[in-house]
């Protein structure tokens, strides 16, 4: 079984979410993917983000309509915690069935500041990770930034084409061991902080959130 992770503050969440967890779950026949909801994120005060419940209900609003789409508190689960090593690590036990092979989700951004995570080696050893490339964000030098013992496993996959993409991810999956790819999905040029700037002004965000969230996030004037 292979479970794909999304985790973020989903502060809302909104359609690039969606996509770049549907694009990642046919790219790599992914079973499940689980969007975690962070309840402290280390790199952000708390007083920055709306309450955990109301993130949470965004989530499982936006992803009610994909069977293969989980919304997840594990961050809550005991012991708490809001670091990905500790995460991973609850989502990777076996529970009905034999140990789910773990393909952690993040934005290419997130490698600026990969080798700062909590025991970044072993988590990249640990599990498979997909970097997806984003709208705007210069292309980024992988090799120079992740840890020296990842570089091994680094399958840079940006330049390669949408029809041979499949077949390439399928050959790495066929072989032992854990990878880092790096591969473009085509991600929507939407950010959370844009949303919530136009939710403040009262201007329309029903073109970049699920109508349950616009719905949701208008009636509980949840952004100003």
């Amino acid at each position: 079984m292979r479970i794909g992770v999304l985790g973020g503050t989903f502060d809302p969440i909104h359609l690039g979410h969606l996509h770049i967890a549907y694009r990642a779950e046919r790219l790599f026949g992914l079973s499940q993917v689980h969007f975690v909801v962070a309840a402290a994120p280390p790199h952000k005060a708390v007083q920055q983000i709306i309450a955990f419940n109301h993130r949470y209900a965004m989530v499982a609003l936006a992803t009610a309509g994909f069977p293969s789409f989980v919304p997840s508190v594990t961050e809550l689960e005991p012991p708490a915690s809001s670091f990905s090593i500790h995460t991973l690590g609850k989502l990777a036990r076996p529970r009905h069935g034999p140990r789910p092979r773990i393909y952690f989700i993040a934005g290419e951004d997130s490698l600026q500041d990969v080798a700062n995570w909590r025991a970044s080696a072993q988590l990249l050893s640990a599990y498979n990770f997909i970097f997806v490339t984003r709208p705007g964000v210069r292309k980024l030098p992988v090799e120079n930034l992740l840890p020296k013992k990842a570089v091994t496993r680094l399958r840079d996959l940006r330049d390669v084409k949408p029809r041979e993409l499949r077949r390439r991810i399928e050959q790495e999956q066929e072989s032992d061991g854990n990878r880092v790819y790096v591969v473009d999905v085509g991600a929507l040029d939407i950010s959370s902080s844009h949303i919530r700037e136009r939710a403040e002004s009262r201007k329309r965000i029903s073109h970049l959130v699920p109508a349950p969230i616009d719905e949701y996030i208008q009636k509980r004037h949840i952004y100003g």
